[in-house]
């Protein structure tokens, strides 16, 4: 079986542009997409310019994988501030085998185009935490 790579629409290259240089408040600025399986497109989901992660936990699918992209407040341990991309790739375990391996093979494609950094896999969206962000960004931290 040959594997399925789907385009990414143009409107969610710029609107992850726009995100790029979002600087949030108290809670992140997030981008959701997901693939619209009768194109084989990326296309926009949901946007939030302020949304908590305990928030962004209840609009996440439970069963339907999404590419998920945080303008996140990261504090560093000498006080410095940036506002990185945390590009999640969301597959829960229950997603069907079919959109798993859609979602998967497209998953680099979106990385490439968007210029995001590491990709980080999520398949419990209850363990997105402010301690899971810090501690996978802290790996990255200089």
């Amino acid at each position: 079986m040959a594997s399925v790579t789907c385009q990414i629409a143009p409107e969610v290259l710029s609107d992850l542009k726009k995100l790029r240089f979002s600087k949030p408040g108290t809670d992140s600025a997030v981008y959701i997409a997901k693939i619209n399986r009768k194109e084989h497109l990326v296309v926009p989901d949901e946007s939030f310019d302020s949304i908590s992660l305990e928030d962004l936990i209840e609009e996440l699918p439970d069963d339907e994988p999404r590419y998920v992209v945080i303008s996140y407040k990261y504090e560093y341990s000498d006080g410095r501030v940036s506002y990185p991309l945390i590009y999640v790739y969301y597959c829960p375990e229950t997603t069907a085998p079919m959109a798993a391996m859609l979602y998967a093979s497209t998953q680099q494609l979106l990385e490439k185009e968007a210029q995001l950094g590491k990709v980080y896999l999520l398949r419990n969206k209850e363990d997105l935490t402010a301690n899971w962000v810090n501690e996978n960004l802290g790996k990255y931290a200089s």
